[in-house]
Parts: structure tokens; C-alpha cells; sequence
């Protein structure tokens, strides 16, 4: 009878687990094909040869960018509308990095922790988005300007 008990309880955390990665494929699936559909425009469009990034931006709109460098070696952020039919290149060496958004964001908000960060489309201008949570643990957003650096828009303590 043990023996019974045991096989039941190995046979129901096989299917558990076996939900659990169902589950989470099909939460993953949009994006995962959103991120394939991006990337092979930006290879037809822009000419991207070595994808690096993938970034989700929501905002005024849904926009997908894929970083990465052109034929050239240059590095570039391709810009693509959510239908696909619209998109800009952005040189890499024209603005903001990533990198110099998250000093820019850790130098002068201090937040506690840095949750996203995406590369996207506001006010007619390209821009980095960065989502943290302040030094009380209250989720902020900082838009900085991709060409400036300069603040476009911030959202504290919601």
C-alpha cells in the first residue's frame, strides 16, 4: 500500500510540473514571436546582421526594438511600430546608451532597484524608459531623451 502511495504522489508532481511549464511557455509565446517577427524585419529593413537586444516599450503605443549592429559593424536600434509597418534606425553612436541611461538613472534617482529598461517611441522622440523602484520601494518611471539624455517625462511613487 505504501508502495501505491508513493507512485500516486510521484505521478501527480510529474503532472504539476508538467502544467507549470505548459503554463509558462504559453505566458512566454507572444512575446517570444514578437521578438522573431522584429528581428526578421530588422534583418530585411535596416540591414541588422548581429541582433543583441530585444526591448518591449508600452506606452503611447507598442513598439519593438532590436539592437545590434548593421552590415557596416555600426551599432543600431531598429524601431518597429507593433503592426510592423513603420520602421527607423537609430545609430547607436548618436545618443544614449543603455548603459549611460541605467548611470544616469542610478546617479540621480538612487532607486533601490532597477526592474526594466526598453528603448522606445514618446512624444515624437526615441527614448530610453527606466523602471525602478525609489528608495521607499515605490515604482517610478524615468523617459529620458535619446539624443539628450535629458528627462522627458518622470513618474514617481505610484
Amino acid at each position: 500500500m505504501r508502495k501505491y502511495k508513493r507512485w500516486i504522489w510521484v505521478f501527480l508532481l510529474v503532472v504539476l510540473m508538467g502544467t507549470m511549464f505548459f503554463v509558462y511557455h504559453q505566458a512566454r509565446s507572444p512575446e517570444v514571436t514578437a521578438e522573431a517577427k522584429a528581428t526578421k524585419i530588422a534583418k530585411k529593413y535596416a540591414k541588422l546582421e548581429n541582433p543583441d537586444g530585444f526591448y518591449t516599450y508600452h506606452r503611447n503605443g507598442t513598439y519593438y526594438t532590436v539592437s545590434g549592429q548593421d552590415k557596416n559593424k555600426n551599432g543600431i536600434y531598429v524601431l518597429i511600430n507593433e503592426k510592423g509597418n513603420h520602421v527607423t534606425v537609430y545609430r547607436q553612436s548618436k545618443g544614449m546608451t543603455k548603459n549611460e541611461a541605467l548611470k544616469k538613472t542610478w546617479s540621480t534617482k538612487n532607486p533601490q532597484k532597477v526592474l526594466n529598461i526598453n528603448f522606445g517611441f514618446y512624444k515624437n522622440k526615441p527614448v530610453w524608459e527606466v523602471v525602478y523602484r525609489s528608495d521607499k520601494g515605490r515604482l517610478c518611471y524615468l523617459t529620458l531623451d535619446f539624443k539628450t539624455g535629458n528627462t522627458t517625462q518622470l513618474i514617481e511613487n505610484i
